[in-house]
């Protein structure tokens, strides 16, 4: 008996070390290729370089080479020759632009067929020489398709060229949109040349890829035939499913060799969704569930249905994305989220290796994936290091030399299960005895954390019911009294802690201002972000009233403060900052309302008996919220006069967004409604109307985002009735957070 464990062992150790030696080879392999494809070039004689000739022109779709070269005085030199300068100077909406390039042929080239080389250009363009039409690559909306990663070459006869000398003018019409770029290492020469560099270029960017597909497909079948044979080996199913997954991720690099791309039979967003999109998402998500079956590894049942959670949100977000553009916004969600997926993978692959009896396990598996790690940094380091150029991806070489270590590690892991097949055969019995030991240990360790998860379950109620009556005595009492004013405030947090924010600023009795703010997102990390914005606001505000700031100059300050302060937290919020320039004389008041990013705020204007949306009158464009590092910001301001019996609204998302069983949104109108049909209500009435239409609305339905409603009525200043003594808002500003506020101004 001893022998036979020692001879498992031995064979066990010798599949190891042949894993280990084919893990290097492949590495090597690896090396090699990218060697090859990235620091070879071909030995041509001298080009026309076109990259430092380009200029561009924005124009309309209907635009036409005449056009064009009518406006030559308007075209821009194109400085910028990163591979997606076209989205750099355009920015990611659809838009047609007219490129210019100039040349003259120089004696060695005169009367023979030029060719036009450009190694990367997208979305899609129409090419003309010296006024005549050339050639076209991709299709121009409505039924828009790209070329993808295909070289593009036009290849230009010699009676079309002007020689001796003379200057041949290059139009191309683009239509330009995503991440767009023209190649600035575009050149001219012989055709003979020309069209052999377009040929290698295609090569190493597109056609080579079309190798990857026939390994993706028998990889797919074995493992699939693998899996039906033997069901315990979960592992084999997600590989499978890993490469089916991958072949479609890699087909839009060698789309335009497929016919039903290039005939259009597919429209180019459904193709992108489907073969781009959607398999990366799939493919983070079985890398995840490979690795945690490879290592016999079972994540807790929730994390399991949050990976499931994230996987759908991700196809029902590139499922829904309307265009080519809403793809692009959402893609570093998607992206983020493809991370996260990832994540809990690496999570297991840690765990594993903490323990002594999975770490072999977990060295086999950093094995597989170790040419793709090094791919991925390799790939980083060359696009960082020539912005200028399209290179081959490292990294999908890197993951079919993976998926070729796999099916070693797979297989030899077959061939351990047989021979361990074998032995119980042989030793059936201790073989049970050892399983039963395993098992009674692994149930000792499940329950032993299900202990643990429940008691951090209870710290974690705990902690969040300390959380939420902390961050409601953090804000103001919503009856505070002011001259003027009948105002009535309703808060209600989705969960225990909320992501809105609201505050009043007064001086005695008299209101100076409002803020409502709603932070993206829900929980801890949201209310945590209400709490840290709250004093810089309120600093904001005061110091800008005092200095008599516009209202957007301090939403931009504390959108400068908030940016620093939060650090590298995601959240961002929208809100609506209200300044009042009130009279204890009159009821005449006037109101300056700033809207970052904000649900609209109403105006119910007794005079005429009619209810206005506050979309802002100052003339500008309005767009950006607070706390979005690197984004440019335009808040909305919004200047008008409130007498008496006028009635002021502010609310968040929650309340317009809330919808009943059939998904309708509770909206705007019913609001309107309420506060036209009573308008002689106090505010505190009008609250709790507007509350009792939406839970008629949703039919008792959970709320499905924090809602927070101020209502402030103008009344006559001579009815006001003062609070107690004590009752008023003191504002807390502690020393550090004036200080950092100045320096961050």
């Amino acid at each position: 008996m001893l022998r036979s464990r020692q001879l498992i062992n031995n064979r066990d150790s010798n599949l190891i070390l042949k894993n280990k030696f084919g893990f290097l080879l492949f590495l090597l392999i690896s090396l090699f290729i990218s060697a090859l494809f990235t620091s070879c070039k071909p030995r041509n004689p001298q080009k026309i370089e076109l990259g430092d000739t380009f200029y561009y022109w924005v124009s309309t779709p209907d635009s036409t080479p005449g056009d064009a070269m009518k406006h030559y005085k308007d075209f821009k030199k194109l400085e910028d020759k990163s591979s997606r300068n076209l989205e750099h100077v355009l920015g990611q909406e659809p838009k047609f632009v007219w490129i210019r390039s100039e040349f003259i042929i120089p004696p060695e080239f005169r009367n023979q067929p030029l060719g036009l080389v450009i190694p990367h250009l997208r979305f899609a363009e129409m090419l003309y020489l010296n006024g005549a039409f050339v050639s076209m690559f991709g299709s121009f909306p409505p039924n828009q398709q790209s070329t993808l990663f295909k070289s593009h070459f036009f290849n230009f006869p010699p009676n079309m060229l002007n020689q001796n000398g003379e200057k041949n003018t290059i139009l191309i019409k683009v239509f330009s949109q995503g991440k767009s770029g023209i190649s600035s290492h575009s050149f001219i020469q012989p055709s003979r040349f020309s069209f052999s560099e377009h040929e290698l270029i295609n090569f190493r960017h597109a056609r080579m890829y079309m190798f990857f597909e026939g390994t993706l497909v028998f990889t797919f079948l074995l493992f699939l035939v693998f899996y039906i044979s033997l069901k315990t080996f979960r592992e084999y199913l997600d590989f499978a499913l890993l490469n089916l997954a991958t072949m479609f991720f890699i087909m839009p690099f060698f789309a335009t060799e497929m016919p039903f791309y290039n005939d259009g039979l597919l429209p180019f967003i459904i193709f992108i969704k489907i073969t781009f999109c959607i398999p990366i998402c799939l493919m983070a998500y079985l890398n995840t569930s490979f690795i945690e079956n490879f290592e016999h590894t079972k994540l807790p049942f929730p994390i399991k249905i949050t990976r499931i959670a994230i996987m759908v949100f991700q196809v029902l977000l590139i499922v829904f994305a309307k265009d080519y553009v809403t793809l692009m916004n959402i893609c570093p969600l998607v992206l983020g989220l493809v991370f996260v997926q990832l994540g809990f993978g690496l999570v297991v692959v840690i765990m594993n290796f903490v323990k002594k009896n999975n770490r072999r396990l977990t060295i086999e598996i950093v094995h597989g994936y170790m040419p793709l790690i090094l791919s991925v940094f390799a790939d980083l380091y060359i696009r960082a290091k020539d912005v200028t150029q399209t290179y081959p991806f490292i990294t999908i070489f890197g993951w079919q030399i993976s998926i070729l270590a796999f099916i070693i590690i797979l297989s030899v892991r077959f061939s351990r299960v047989y021979s361990r097949n074998e032995q119980l055969s042989t030793h059936l019995q201790e073989e049970v005895e050892s399983r039963t030991q395993d098992l009674k240990y692994a149930n000792n360790e499940l329950s032993l954390l299900n202990d643990k998860l429940k008691q951090e379950k209870i710290r974690s109620d705990m902690d969040l019911e300390m959380a939420s009556v902390v961050q409601k005595r953090f804000f103001p009492q919503p009856d505070k009294h002011f001259r003027g004013w009948d105002i009535s405030i309703f808060y209600a947090p989705q969960a225990k802690v909320s992501g809105d924010l609201y505050d009043y600023y007064s001086f005695n009795d008299t209101l100076n201002g409002l803020s409502l703010f709603d932070v993206s997102g829900h929980g801890i990390a949201a209310s945590l972000v209400t709490m840290l914005s709250k004093n810089v606001i309120s600093h904001a505000f005061l110091k800008g009233y005092r200095n008599n700031e516009s209202i957007d100059s301090i939403l931009t300050k504390i959108n400068n403060v908030i940016i620093y302060e939060k650090g590298e937290i995601d959240n961002y919020m929208t809100g609506l900052l209200c300044r009042f320039e009130d009279s204890k004389d009159t009821s005449h008041c006037q109101v300056e309302i700033g809207n970052a990013g904000h649900p609209y705020p109403l105006m119910y204007s007794k005079k005429d008996n009619k209810v206005y949306a506050l979309s802002g009158n100052d003339g500008k464009r309005h767009f950006g919220a607070i706390g979005m590092k690197g984004i440019a910001v335009s808040f909305g301001t919004s200047f008008f006069e409130m007498d008496e019996g006028d009635i002021l609204i502010c609310y968040t998302d929650g309340l317009t967004e809330a919808t009943n069983n059939k998904l309708d949104q509770f909206g705007t109108e019913s609001i309107k409604k309420i506060m036209t049909e009573n308008s002689e209500s106090s505010a505190g009435e009008l609250v709790e109307k507007i509350t009792g239409a939406l839970l008629n609305f949703t039919q008792g339905k959970a709320l499905e985002d924090d809602i927070t409603i101020i209502i402030a009525k103008r009344m006559n200043p001579k009815d006001f009735i003062p609070d107690m003594p004590g009752d008023d808002n003191v504002l807390i500003e502690p020393e550090e957070v004036l200080e950092e506020l100045d320096t961050v101004e």
